[in-house]
């Protein structure tokens, strides 16, 4: 085998692995940490749980201004929104 033929065929084999390196997968980047996970986890269960003592009170308050109906729907919708 000539040199040339035996540095156009080292380029060439070269050449492919780079392109399979460069086109090979990256681990994917750690967006949360667990620690930030528990305290997200955390505070949507507070808010969870102000949003049901909340519904409670207006509904409590409804109750006892009697309403129904129509009335009713519209007093919880506007009580609830204030949240």
């Amino acid at each position: 085998m000539s040199p040339t033929r035996y540095a156009l065929s080292a380029a060439v084999l070269l050449s492919i692995l780079s392109l399979g390196v460069a086109f090979a997968q990256s681990p994917a980047p750690a967006t949360t940490t667990p620690a930030t996970t528990a305290t997200e986890k955390q505070k949507k269960a507070e808010e969870a749980k102000m949003k049901k003592q909340m519904r409670a009170d207006c509904t409590k308050q409804a109750k006892e201004q009697k309403l129904a109906g129509a009335a009713r729907t519209k007093f919880m919708k506007e009580c609830t929104s204030k949240m």
